[in-house]
């Protein structure tokens, strides 16, 4: 946020009238017991804590509101709507943000308190940008050694405290990068943990507010594909603060889920968690694959949407979905975009082979995925197609898979159903992403035709090659361990 580095005369105009509106809505605030505030809801929320209507239509309120109209030219009530702010939206936050720093101190309207929020008040007017914050919670992610990494456009903060004191240190976190944003919590049931957590953070900063909150949550949401493709894992985006750094300055922070129907911040998946631990050698991976996805993902003219575009879409899709069975439709869906091409018949067993063609490694040998995704795809068809399923019958299907381990609880079988199928997504996504791109591709992404992808896998020389050309483009960005199975995912440990 751009300022002046001197706010104005301590005597200026909107100074004054700031000053005699703190004594005056102080004064009706405590009549009406709001103030001074619990030191455990210190922030204040007009329309939840107090009305406007209780200091809107008094005369220091329409004094200071008079004084920023003269004092700055984008809040004249003559100029049009679409280009007038209104003072209001500076005026209620002032206050809020005044009663928060005072706390249970004695009041007072020229003391030190009042000074520094006056000085952020003329500061947030005279300021020429909006800047956003986003504040994500996700679930299942760390990094090695407990400590903040700065990404190119996030900084990913870990929640690196023991349970009893877990939510504090994650209301800590949001508040240190968005100043008064933890107090959006107060209505929020934040009954949930499943760590390790941490809170990914992103900020940007434009002359217009339109859009700017998108724009920053967006940025998370690509980073969080991102990590989720090149690293195998259940971290899933629990709920997100968005709001000014400024406490002053539009917009006042909002609370936004993520969780679909379920009603909860994070789905049972986890029941089969895989924790995300990121270092700072991540950072080029991820600017590596962030690149070489921007080569591929572009506009198509003529296209609605792209075969990658929509694989991408409801792979990211399933971490949202709450419910084991959406997320295994979701992920299929993803995986049928993702590797099944133009033609519509044979759909399984195209996905199969070109799946075990594609994906096979040493810690994934090809039969291993050619029956798996057999054993997964006869479990969506019953979902999609309306069949009646036993619990005998799943938790038998489910036990053919080579990723279950033995003796795994009958409630826990989904969850790795979940999991063997989303890290064969995962990989058939970077595949496809792979052989998409570079002045040659193997496989282009818009094609009316793709039968050469068939010919080609059926050729032993020629399926070494294209898997070795989407192996050597993750190698470029020494993100090679992508490719592999990961190891048996596990109960969540609390």
């Amino acid at each position: 946020m751009r300022h002046a580095d001197a706010v104005t005369d301590p005597d200026s105009p909107v100074a004054s009238a700031a000053r005699a509106f703190l004594g005056e809505a102080w004064s009706r605030l405590r009549e009406l017991g709001v103030v001074p505030p619990s030191p455990y809801r210190r922030h204040l929320r007009v329309g939840r804590d107090y009305f406007g209507d209780d200091v809107m239509h008094r005369p220091a309120f329409k004094a200071l509101e008079s004084a920023i109209e003269a004092a700055y030219s984008r809040f004249n009530p003559v100029r049009p709507l679409g280009a007038r702010e209104f003072p209001s939206s500076y005026v209620f936050p002032f206050l809020e943000t005044f009663v928060a720093r005072l706390g249970r101190q004695d009041f007072a309207a020229d003391g030190p308190v009042a000074t520094e929020t006056i000085r952020d008040l003329e500061a947030a007017l005279a300021a020429e940008d909006y800047e956003v914050v986003c504040c994500r919670a996700v679930s299942h992610m760390t990094t090695t050694d407990g400590q903040p990494i700065d990404f190119t456009h996030v900084r990913v903060a870990p929640v690196d405290a023991p349970a009893h004191d877990h939510t504090r240190r994650l209301l800590k976190i949001v508040e240190e990068a968005l100043p008064g944003g933890a107090h959006t919590y107060v209505n929020a049931d934040l009954h949930m943990y499943a760590p390790p957590e941490s809170v990914v953070i992103s900020q940007e900063s434009q002359p217009k507010l339109e859009g700017l909150n998108s724009t920053v949550s967006q940025r998370i949401e690509r980073f969080m594909l991102l990590v989720r493709l090149l690293k195998p894992g259940s971290s899933e985006s629990m709920f997100e603060v968005q709001g000014s750094p400024s406490p002053i300055r539009p917009p006042q922070p909002q609370f936004e889920r993520f969780r679909g129907a379920g009603p909860v911040y994070f789905s049972f998946t986890p029941l089969a968690a895989r924790d995300i631990v990121l270092s700072v050698a991540d950072v080029p991976r991820v600017d590596g694959l962030d690149k070489l996805l921007a080569s591929v993902d572009g506009a198509q003219p003529g296209m609605v949407f792209t075969s990658l575009g929509m694989a991408l879409n409801k792979f990211v899709l399933a971490y949202h979905s709450f419910a084991w069975f959406e997320q295994i439709v979701d992920l299929a869906t993803a995986f049928e975009a993702a590797l099944s091409g133009v033609s519509t018949s044979d759909v399984t067993l195209r996905l199969r082979t070109r799946a075990a063609g594609l994906l096979a490694t040493s810690s994934d040998p090809a039969t291993a995925i050619f029956d798996d995704i057999k054993v997964l795809y006869e479990l969506r068809s019953k979902l999609v197609h309306g069949g009646s399923l036993t619990l005998k019958t799943l938790l038998k299907g489910i036990g053919k898979l080579s990723t279950v381990p033995t003796g795994v609880p009958d409630g826990e079988m989904p969850a790795h159903a979940v999991e063997r199928l989303r890290d064969l997504v995962r990989r058939a996504i970077l595949a496809r992403i792979c052989l998409a791109a570079g002045a040659a591709p193997l496989w282009p992404i818009a094609l009316d035709r793709d039968d050469h992808v068939d010919a080609a896998l059926a050729d032993d020389v020629n399926r070494g090659t294209w898997r070795d050309a989407w192996h050597q483009a993750l190698a470029s960005f020494d993100a090679l361990g992508s490719t592999e199975r990961p190891g048996a995912a596990g109960p969540a440990v609390p």
